[in-house]
């Protein structure tokens, strides 16, 4: 594997109030779900990109 190191970009950019503040009535039970299964994925994608960074400076350092 190569270490790959990003400089200056995020990828995991807040979304913008303005699109946030658009929503005035109550979301429904699909919506919320939705919201919930997505925060979950962005979760376990920071995660997973987290290890995959880490794997990756540990083995560089291991064979350098």
């Amino acid at each position: 594997m190569f270490y790959i190191q990003l400089k200056g970009e995020r990828w995991n950019k807040p979304k913008s109030p303005v699109t946030k503040a658009a929503f005035t009535c109550k979301p429904s039970a699909v919506e919320a779900i939705n919201e919930k299964s997505s925060k979950f994925a962005l979760i376990k994608t920071t995660e997973y990109i987290r290890n995959t960074q880490q794997a990756c400076y540990l083995e560089f350092r291991l064979f350098s």
